[in-house]
């Protein structure tokens, strides 16, 4: 009875969790994989660029590596005589998209990596259940092979449990980190481009006012 109920409670739902927990993982890393970001030397040579008041070459080159953010500067390219609020405004909401889609099935881990301790410590309970009931219907004295097996699934569900939520805690925290990298970066670059097309805007309407 009590190994059915283990079986049950905590065994198939915990071998359920790190099956999701795997396909997340992989999942999310064949994605994030497939998401370039600009390589450091053109960043540097697009911010080059762009301290140049020369943001059509920045744009191009960044362009060439065609990192995640390549349709935000498409955007930027189209909207480039537009104000820079305007801009920004359509840009952001872009990049709101992105963020969305670069963050997303993160939370499954979250939640795996809450769960998965609940059920080590269910069948935990399971377990001494089953080692105190077998104590109660064994006459004579004890021996420690009687709770050995009670034991056995306490303390394995628990490490089982633990571990599930190790891996979804670790890897979680190894996608945001990537992630955060990765929108600090585009964002920068971004506001970096429209104040270097704004100034560039201004310089062409001075020249010619001058006219």
């Amino acid at each position: 009875m009590f190994e059915d109920i283990w079986q049950l409670t905590t065994g198939i739902p915990l071998l359920l969790c790190s099956i999701v927990a795997l396909s997340l993982i992989i999942e999310r890393t064949m994605f994030l994989a497939k998401q370039k970001d600009l390589p450091q030397n053109k960043y540097e040579s697009a911010l080059t660029h762009i301290a140049n008041a020369r943001p059509e070459e920045a744009t191009h080159e960044i362009l060439q590596s065609k990192p995640f953010y390549a349709q935000a500067l498409e955007l930027m390219k189209t909207e480039n005589c537009s104000e820079k609020s305007v801009r920004d405004e359509h840009v952001s909401t872009l990049m709101i998209l992105f963020n969305s889609r670069l963050r997303q099935r993160l939370s499954g881990l979250v939640t795996i990596a809450a769960l998965a301790p609940m059920l080590g410590l269910l069948g935990t309970i399971v377990g001494l259940m089953r080692a105190f009931r077998t104590i109660g219907e064994h006459a004579g004295p004890v021996e420690p092979s009687l709770v050995a097996n009670g034991l056995w699934q306490a303390l394995s569900t628990t490490a089982a449990g633990l571990v599930i939520a190790v891996i979804c805690i670790l890897t979680h925290a190894i996608f945001l980190s990537k992630i955060k990298r990765m929108l600090t970066r585009s964002q920068f670059i971004l506001n970096s481009l429209s104040q270097s097309m704004q100034l560039k805007n201004r310089q062409l309407e001075r020249v010619n006012d001058s006219d």
